[in-house]
């Protein structure tokens, strides 16, 4: 049986934002059933250890997402929660420390990606207020704030200073903007098991792309697959509406899905450079990974 390092479940589709970044959703808004959760984590403990609670959508927007972490947390799975975090409140706090939690992702330039009636401070205190109370706890789990908009112009560069600003005095850290953007890392440490987290936009695969090329590789059901709200089990955690639709949970068994002839067809495409399926090959995001 392969095992995979990560399954990315949609447990909403719901978000409170409109980023740029994104691409306009066409799948009505959805959020996955707790009982329907509950099924689908008793069959992905024996496939992967952890789970990205994110396709599309915003975890924080459910009230009872505590629920959904103590299904995980029971099936012996950890889980990444991925958020803009601009509904963050103390009411979040006692869930985002639930025994669960792997991983924690802020997704800082979201609100440079908006129309905001709050200012940039109203936006970040209340993420720096939930680390703080995250690091008196002893928090054991990785925080990372995501900035992933290095490939921007001035206006961009003018927003991560800011950024950069307030995290720094909040930290007594000295992030500089010109060493990140000559050096370019993945990564830089602010404190423990606090991370800067760097990256460029990307276009997001769909068929209405322009052809990019049916050779190469991608990670897409080799290190992880995706599963959204409806129940429809995708190859990758970018197929967002579901193109590539390998079935639905709701009326198959992961085991069986996973063993059909088209996802076998897409693994062994990708063992040989061979890309088969077209929202794969009007994808320029796996790229990345032929490098």
């Amino acid at each position: 049986m392969k095992k995979f390092k990560k399954v990315h479940i949609e447990i909403t589709n719901i978000c409170n934002l409109k980023c740029t970044f994104c691409p306009p959703k066409i799948k009505p808004n959805e959020t996955m059933s707790l009982e329907h959760f509950e099924e689908i984590n008793s069959q992905l403990k024996d496939y992967t250890k952890q789970l990205a609670y994110h396709v599309v959508g915003d975890p924080l927007v459910l009230s009872s997402l505590a629920k959904y972490l103590d299904v995980s947390l029971k099936n012996e799975l950890e889980v990444n929660i991925t958020t803009t975090a601009n509904n963050l409140n103390e009411k979040h706090f006692d869930t985002l420390m639930h025994k669960a939690i792997r991983q924690i992702n802020f997704s800082i330039n979201s609100y440079n990606a908006n129309s905001h009636k709050k200012s940039l401070d109203e936006y970040l205190d209340p993420i720096i207020s939930f680390i703080k109370h995250a690091q008196d706890k002893k928090h054991e789990y990785f925080i990372n704030l995501r900035i992933w908009n290095l490939d921007e112009e001035q206006s961009a560069k003018e927003f991560n200073q800011k950024v950069f600003e307030k995290i720094n005095k909040s930290f007594e850290t000295n992030i500089l903007l010109d060493e990140v953007y000559k050096n370019k890392p993945k990564n830089i440490r602010i404190d423990r098991k606090l991370f800067f987290n760097f990256d460029e936009y990307f276009n997001w695969p769909s068929l209405g792309n322009k052809f990019v090329s049916d050779k190469g590789f991608c990670y897409g059901l080799d290190s992880h697959f995706g599963i959204l709200s409806s129940g429809d089990v995708i190859p990758c955690c970018l197929d967002q509406n579901a193109c590539v639709n390998l079935g639905n949970t709701n009326d198959t068994q992961i085991k069986d899905i996973l063993n059909s002839k088209r996802v076998i067809d897409i693994q062994k495409g990708f063992k040989e450079g061979k890309v088969v399926e077209e929202l794969c090959q009007k994808c320029e995001y796996r790229l990345r990974f032929d490098k």
